[in-house]
């Protein structure tokens, strides 16, 4: 039962197992069928091979030759992400990608090794990014102070964006759900409030997707920017 607008993020256990586990193996098992498999009927994988192929394009669709070697690995992190915000709009489960503990824990190590991987590249190259071309040089310390935190900011921002915004969504579900049952004995509001709701929920199915698009294009374009 929930108590409070915000037990609802308040990670609970099932059987001493936390969800968060639960929810990230059962998410992980979609990783089993990104390739065709003989394990699925030849419709199952035709359709789930055509939803791959336009996820592909829409994501890589800017790739660099360099970053190509890469795809394999971010497509994965496109397809987890996405099935977590999806399976998290199911009544009784729980979205782990609305806690920043979880979007931190896959957006700093991704962004940390990019950079890492940019620097070992090309070192003298990524220093020049700290001072823009044309700084004037009485401007050059506090650009190399600005850059320096932009650069710092992206790993934040790049888990916060997933979570806050996972979270609002849920919110209005939680707000609007509550107040469908509160006013059920007003046929006519109760009913202007299934519909905002059901409104709502197409919102963020869409929402679900196009987070797990902005996180995984974050983090090729942070890709093509090092390497």
């Amino acid at each position: 039962m929930i108590n409070s607008l915000f037990s609802q993020f308040t990670p609970d256990t099932l059987i001493f197992l936390p969800l968060q586990i639960l929810a990230s193996s059962i998410a992980i098992l979609w990783l089993i069928i990104l390739y065709p498999t003989n394990f699925f009927s030849g419709n199952i994988t035709y359709l789930w091979n055509q939803i791959r192929l336009e996820a592909f394009k829409l994501i890589f669709q800017n790739v660099k030759n360099k970053s190509a070697p890469w795809i394999s690995s971010l497509s994965a992190i496109f397809f987890l992400i996405l099935s977590i915000n999806l399976l998290g709009l199911f009544p009784y489960t729980f979205t782990i990608t609305s806690h920043v503990s979880f979007t931190y824990s896959i957006a700093i190590p991704l962004w940390l090794s990019v950079n890492i991987l940019g620097f070992y590249l090309a070192f003298n190259s990524r220093l020049s990014h700290l001072v823009p071309q044309g700084t004037p040089p009485f401007l050059i310390p506090l650009m190399v102070w600005i850059e320096t935190i932009s650069l710092i900011a992206q790993p934040i921002a790049l888990g916060l964006r997933l979570a806050a915004n996972l979270t609002a969504g849920h919110l209005l579900l939680f707000l609007f759900s509550s107040a469908a049952w509160v006013l059920s004995n007003n046929l006519i509001l109760s009913s202007i409030t299934i519909i905002v709701l059901i409104l709502i929920f197409i919102l963020e199915i869409g929402v679900a997707c196009i987070q797990a698009y902005v996180f995984t294009s974050l983090i090729n374009f942070y890709l093509d920017q090092n390497i």
